[in-house]
């Protein structure tokens, strides 16, 4: 068991005991230390924020006989609506053309 405080700067902070995977858990302290933050459990927060803001979405696509795939995500009163001409995974690539420094000198932003 381990136990972990959940909640961020001046917020109420509750301290919650859960189990988790041991590696998964080496995962977050190891990208925590990686990103300067305090401990897997600015990990695990960060986690929730995303988890709960991705809740209140939905996302939907179509694909035309065009190979053009068109998405909505509805987000509250917001609507975001994209034009993807393509998707598809590489499989056989050079790592070092995708680090953050190569991405970003080709114009690539980080959302």
């Amino acid at each position: 068991m381990k136990a972990l405080t959940v909640g961020r700067d001046e917020s109420v902070r509750a301290k919650i005991t859960t189990t988790i995977e041991e590696a998964l858990l080496n995962k977050a302290k190891a990208l925590a230390k990686q990103e300067g933050l305090s401990g897997a459990n600015a990990i695990i927060e960060r986690a929730l924020e995303l988890y709960f803001t991705s809740i209140q979405c939905e996302v939907w696509e179509k694909s035309l006989p065009s190979g053009w795939i068109k998405k909505l995500v509805l987000k509250g009163d917001l609507i975001l609506y994209e034009n993807i001409k393509c998707r598809k995974t590489l499989e056989n690539y050079r790592p070092e053309d995708y680090t953050q420094e190569s991405l970003k000198a080709k114009g690539w932003k980080k959302v």
